[in-house]
């Protein structure tokens, strides 16, 4: 029984990148008059939806459609380091709803979509220019500073991350800078199961009983804070 729920889900995310795939062909095709201008796309989800499993298997399967220059820039490397939380006027506060949009750097994280917007797309025998991004080191929980290159090569930027379709001051302004957008959900019950797993493999919590209190307190509150502020997507995808 195991390996049959294990091969549908296999089957479902390959369904689910096929289609998304086709919808990248598509907007390369509309947007052939403008070979300069890069594709965006905001890859935006709730906490535990599977969003990070959806773009790394489209990124691995944009070749085979013919889409070579493609790339993921995920949101966590703007998470605030423990150091800016610390200088919170409520540090306790920020440390335990860490992962809420207040303790992003939303500016930082415009700044960088705008950077992928207006930076034009260059191709072989052109001067190549790198767009520089955060990531985020779960080992140490913190961000590591310009760890991400994005190449100007780049034709289409996926924009991965909880808050790209939040309906929210700043947060909002990400639909209007992206040609389209995706929203990845899952029923509550299997975010949590997700997220509890998350946080003891990556050792934050040591125990079921507390990496399920951390979720319960931060992890869905985030994700229901996601859905009642969502700007409508492009595309839902229930995973």
């Amino acid at each position: 029984m195991t390996t049959n729920v294990n091969q549908d889900a296999v089957t479902r995310l390959e369904e689910t990148v096929a289609c998304l795939c086709a919808r990248v062909q598509d907007l390369l095709v509309r947007n052939a008059s403008y070979p300069r201008q890069r594709i965006l796309i905001a890859l935006a989800g709730v906490p535990g939806s599977g969003k990070s499993t959806i773009s790394t298997a489209l990124l691995q399967a944009l070749p085979y459609y013919g889409i070579e220059n493609a790339a993921v820039v995920p949101m966590d490397g703007f998470h605030y380091s423990k150091a800016a939380l610390s200088r919170f006027d409520d540090p306790e506060l920020a440390f335990r709803r860490r992962g809420a949009p207040f303790t992003f750097d939303v500016a930082g994280f415009l700044r960088l979509v705008m950077d992928l917007k207006k930076t034009a797309v260059t191709y072989a025998g052109e001067p190549e220019v790198i767009i520089h991004a955060p990531s985020f080191d779960h080992a140490i929980q913190d961000p590591v500073m310009d760890d991400i290159k994005i190449s100007s090569r780049t034709k289409v930027a996926v924009i991965e991350g909880n808050y790209t379709l939040l309906n929210e001051r700043y947060w909002s302004k990400v639909a209007d800078l992206v040609d389209e957008s995706w929203f990845v959900d899952v029923p509550p019950d299997v975010a949590k199961e997700r997220l509890v797993r998350r946080h003891l493999q990556a050792g934050i919590e040591q125990t079921w009983e507390a990496a399920a209190h951390r979720a319960e307190e931060n992890d869905i509150p985030n994700g229901q804070l996601i859905r009642s502020k969502l700007i409508e997507p492009d595309v839902r995808i229930l995973n």
